[in-house]
């Protein structure tokens, strides 16, 4: 009896967050990936950094489309490389806007559509 109990309220719990999280969806990744690349917002990271794996991964296939400069090949990328160093990027991955306010960490999909002041439908 307990079990069932405990079931049942498990499942309505996954009910209510399903709806929740449907009823908000969050920007485009593709539509975003593009609106950060024309506003020259500039996404700093390294091929060895998990959290810039994770935050690639957040814009799916379109992660491809990101403007991103690779600070982790000084070797293989030396002009990228000099752009992480005369910006003095320090963490991974880090988000920097024209005017030269940046973000440092991992962003949602929806804090980068805010803080890049892309409009919700563009």
């Amino acid at each position: 009896m307990f079990k069932a109990l405990l079931l049942g309220a498990l499942s309505s719990v996954n009910i209510v967050f399903v709806g929740s999280g449907a009823a908000q969806a969050g920007p485009d990744p593709g539509a975003l990936a593009d609106f950060l690349s024309q506003t020259k917002v500039t996404y700093y990271g390294s091929w060895r950094c998990p959290a810039c794996q994770y935050q690639g991964r957040l814009f799916g296939n379109a992660a491809v489309r990101l403007p991103y400069v690779e600070c982790g090949k000084p070797k293989e990328l030396p002009i990228q490389a000099a752009a992480c160093q005369r910006q003095e990027i320090l963490a991974y991955p880090t988000w920097i806007l024209p005017n030269g306010e940046r973000r440092q960490g991992v962003q949602s999909l929806e804090d980068l559509r805010i803080w890049s002041g892309m409009p919700r439908n563009p």
